[in-house]
């Protein structure tokens, strides 16, 4: 499907990508930005690091590394805006696209804890039976099945939705428009199996938040963001909700080096595509996110437990997504031996990463503006070198 996918985009009218007029400002140029880590005894060696690859075709890169040993460590490297020179820092915004199901899981698991329903629950009576009938496997999953990705549906991104959202870029896509995309569709498997990652799964479980909460979006900014006071974390229900200093987007779409900007296009998807994407950050307000769902402020240790209780997954999945593991909304990674755990964004015009390493207590944040979901070459890069390089400077 995605060389099919990939030969759509190549016949695609350029004119979607190739101009670099924005509907939006940013990043301006007038982001303050003060931070320094100069004085950190690891400074050099993480910077130098970031600037490898910022070298080697990551238009730009932000990483923190949190540690017990030698405390809080954040840089930047490349550029927030090509065209016009904008260099990228710490407190640059960006896309989590993905991450998103992490912040949505926190949520689940706080309803859970509030009586409101069980892990073991399955839908009925939370979402519409008229969706729950069209959907295979729709009134057997459970709420663990769906935060396990064990609920037997294909993935929104295997659908003709691809080749729908590339016709039609500026499109807000509704929870229940895009489950349309899996209707009828035939079971991968019985619910609670096989591991296979599908969006669908989070965009059902946004309509489980609906039904106790009014709206999902609000949920997350009531219940996190609020509570955190995470003044740097932004929910967009439309393209103008882009906070100022968001960094640009690129991608290079045909694989030959020649980076385009596609900002506008990604704006609209982390606004468009409801109950599966939506939330910008920086590097500092997601550290504090996944700081928060580890130390007991957000979910209880119960709760957490639940969460990091990963099921493996099949060499496949682990080549295709690069984790070897699911919880509940969260990843399991492993690339040289530490075992991490959060999530990743893998999007059209970026890619990030948020883990925390329990046994070392070391929260790492990485986020970077290039498009990672069909490049074969950036995206082993980023979610697997990096952490790995990352890993050779923090031990």
């Amino acid at each position: 499907m995605k060389n099919k996918i990939i030969s759509f985009i190549m016949l695609l009218p350029i004119l979607i990508f190739m101009s670099c007029v924005k509907d939006y400002p940013n990043p301006d140029n007038k982001l303050n930005c003060n931070m320094s880590f100069q004085d950190h005894p690891k400074n050099s060696r993480y910077q130098e690091l970031l600037d490898s690859y910022a070298k080697n075709g990551f238009a730009g890169l932000t990483v923190l590394v949190d540690d017990q040993a030698n405390s809080l460590w954040m840089g930047s490297s490349g550029y927030a805006d090509i065209e016009n020179k904008i260099k990228m820092t710490p407190c640059h915004y960006h896309h989590t696209a993905s991450i998103f199901k992490t912040y949505l899981s926190v949520v689940i698991m706080q309803l859970i804890e509030e009586g409101k329903f069980n892990a073991d629950d399955r839908l009925t009576g939370l979402v519409s039976e008229d969706i729950l009938n069209q959907i295979p496997n729709g009134n057997l999953v459970t709420i663990k099945n769906l935060l396990q990705h064990r609920s037997g549906i294909p993935d929104l991104f295997e659908t003709d939705f691809m080749l729908d959202l590339f016709n039609q870029s500026k499109e807000s896509y509704s929870i229940e428009t895009l489950l349309k995309y899996v209707y009828g569709k035939k079971k991968l498997s019985q619910p609670g199996t096989d591991f296979y990652y599908s969006d669908a799964n989070f965009a059902r479980l946004s309509l489980v938040v609906n039904h106790f909460e009014g709206d999902y979006g609000n949920a997350i900014k009531t219940r996190i963001f609020k509570a955190l006071d995470l003044k740097e974390s932004v929910f967009m229900n439309s393209s103008a909700d882009a906070p100022p200093g968001l960094a640009d987007s690129y991608w290079d779409r045909f694989g030959d080096g020649k980076i385009e900007n596609n900002s506008d296009w990604q704006i609209n998807l982390t606004s468009g595509l409801k109950g599966t994407d939506g939330i910008v950050t920086t590097a500092n307000d997601m550290k504090r996110f996944i700081q928060a769902m580890t130390d007991g402020t957000l979910v209880s240790a119960a709760s957490l437990s639940l969460m990091t209780n990963f099921a493996d997954v099949t060499v496949e999945e682990q080549q295709k997504h690069g984790i070897t593991g699911y919880g509940m909304g969260l990843m399991r990674v492993n690339v040289s031996g530490e075992i991490w755990y959060g999530h990743f964004c893998n999007h059209v015009g970026s890619g990030a990463i948020t883990l925390y390493n329990p046994a070392q207590k070391i929260t790492l944040v990485a986020f970077e503006n290039m498009g990672t979901f069909f490049s074969d070459s950036i995206k082993p890069v980023f979610y697997n070198q990096l952490i790995r390089d990352i890993e050779g400077i923090v031990y």
